[in-house]
């Protein structure tokens, strides 16, 4: 240990930064030997007892987990040095757990709002609460009185839910994965136990038939996937659109829906257009390795191939699909995009048939559309974006009940998801259901465009 680089790394730290080291070395220091430390380089030295500085990599872990990038130049190493090294790390390290880690993330998600309504919320002593309490404070004493721990997640989360859902679903995030990796350890136990008995494999044991797994799109990953759901309602302060009465029913229905489907909904509602780019693209650069697929949702005005900000200004929806085809973690997984917004200008003409009607009834439906120049939307592999209408032709939204289109793919999912329809064969159902109704006197027909390699059959619950 180069105690020279300890002391100016810890002349550098103020001391929210020494309490965050703090926290996330709470499961390798002893609670008596951390409670005599003041300042970091005490930290360093408890560390240093207990034998975690021998393969050089714990301290620049928790220099990067803090955001202490610059730092790390002291060490002389870097921040791709160092995750390299971590990445190629045997498991048995004894490094911050995946536990501490999570937990860190959430208290800087966590906004001083949040923090008064989740102290609000606890069943802790009042002189455990104070103002100057952070949320690490907080963790730190539920886990004095057993109320957390890594098996131990449901009262966080629960609070959480009232405060903030998208941490709370961080949360569930974590106990699916942790849940994933205790019973991969357990199935290699297994196998080890069974190599170890000689003479017991016979001619009889038969493997899975590889061709029928390589037809569908594993579904197995809980949590399966992120979906985003931009719904764009207020035009009207920054554009000349009208706002897009009706869309919080389609936002709700395709939450509930994508929720009981097992992804991790997110929402972001009403966002410019250069908001929705860094949206895609903060969605895009996340790590997807322990899921199975990605959906987004946009509900918006739109035109031939793009859709709209609130600003009125376009997004080409190949700007929206690109950045994940670059998605290493999502390479050969499906990425679905379900589009609610207008491809033109013109309104579709609805033709009687020869041995039925159609339904006559207009409501108060709205358009979600304007005329432009015509835009392609190439898509790599493993893509399917549906989309509410064929290019220069109109959709429509219910000023109560939300889009036809919409509302009809969340009750077709329901439906058929159970039954082990594939995906296609459902928004075939979309298709003939929507165009089967006459809209203030028009048709609408949806269009799915896609370059699935396999089948895919959403598991729901």
């Amino acid at each position: 240990m180069d105690l020279q680089k300890l002391n100016e790394i810890d002349e550098d730290l103020i001391s929210d930064e020494v309490a965050q080291l703090k926290f996330l070395c709470m499961d390798l220091v002893p609670k008596k030997r951390m409670e005599t430390v003041r300042d970091a380089k005490d930290l360093f030295i408890r560390l240093d007892e207990q034998a975690l500085f021998h393969d050089g990599l714990l301290l620049p872990e928790l220099l990067m987990t803090i955001g202490r990038f610059d730092l790390l130049a002291i060490l002389n190493t870097s921040k791709e040095e160092v995750e390299r090294h971590l990445l190629e790390c045997v498991p048995s390290r004894k490094g911050i757990s995946t536990y501490r880690k999570m937990l860190f993330r959430l208290s800087e998600d966590l906004t001083a709002e949040n923090l008064r309504n989740v102290k609000s919320l606890l069943d802790l002593p009042e002189a455990k609460l104070g103002a100057s309490t952070s949320f690490l404070d907080v963790m730190i004493e539920m886990e004095k009185e057993q109320k957390l721990g890594e098996k131990n997640l449901d009262e966080l989360q629960k609070i959480l839910f009232e405060c903030h859902e998208q941490l709370a679903y961080k949360i569930e995030e974590f106990k699916n994965t942790h849940r994933d990796l205790e019973q991969e350890m357990e199935i290699e136990l297994g196998r080890r136990r069974g190599a170890s008995v000689s003479g017991l494999a016979t001619d009889s044991n038969t493997p899975p038939r590889e061709e029928e797994q390589d037809l569908y799109y594993s579904m197995t990953q809980r949590p399966l996937g992120y979906c985003l759901i931009i719904n764009n309602y207020n035009f009207e302060i920054r554009s000349s659109f009208r706002n897009r009465t009706g869309t919080e029913k389609d936002k709700e229905e395709l939450t509930r829906v994508f929720r009981k489907m097992h992804f991790l909904v997110e929402l972001r509602d009403d966002l410019q257009a250069s908001d929705m780019q860094d949206s895609i693209k903060e969605l895009a650069g996340r790590d997807h390795s322990f899921m199975d697929a990605f959906v987004c949702c946009i509900l918006s005005h739109g035109e031939r191939g793009t859709v709209l900000g609130v600003d009125g200004k376009e997004v080409a929806i190949r700007d929206l699909t690109q950045p994940f085809a670059a998605c290493r973690t999502l390479t050969s997984k499906p990425k679905l995009f379900f589009i609610q917004a207008c491809q033109g200008r013109e309104a579709q003409k609805g033709m009687w048939m020869a041995d039925g009607q159609v339904n006559t009834t207009e409501e108060a439906y709205e358009e979600d559309a304007r005329t432009v120049p015509l835009h392609s939307i190439p898509i790599e592999a493993d893509f399917l974006i549906g989309m509410a209408t064929v290019e220069n032709y109109q959709s429509f939204r219910h000023v109560r009940e939300g889009s036809i289109y919409i509302q009809e793919l969340c009750r077709q999912l329901e439906k058929c998801c159970p039954r082990k329809d594939d995906i296609l064969s459902i928004l075939t159902k979309v298709n003939c259901e929507v165009s089967s109704k006459m809209l203030k006197g028009h048709k609408q027909m949806p269009e799915p465009r896609y370059t699935l390699t396999k089948k895919l059959v959403l598991p729901i619950d």
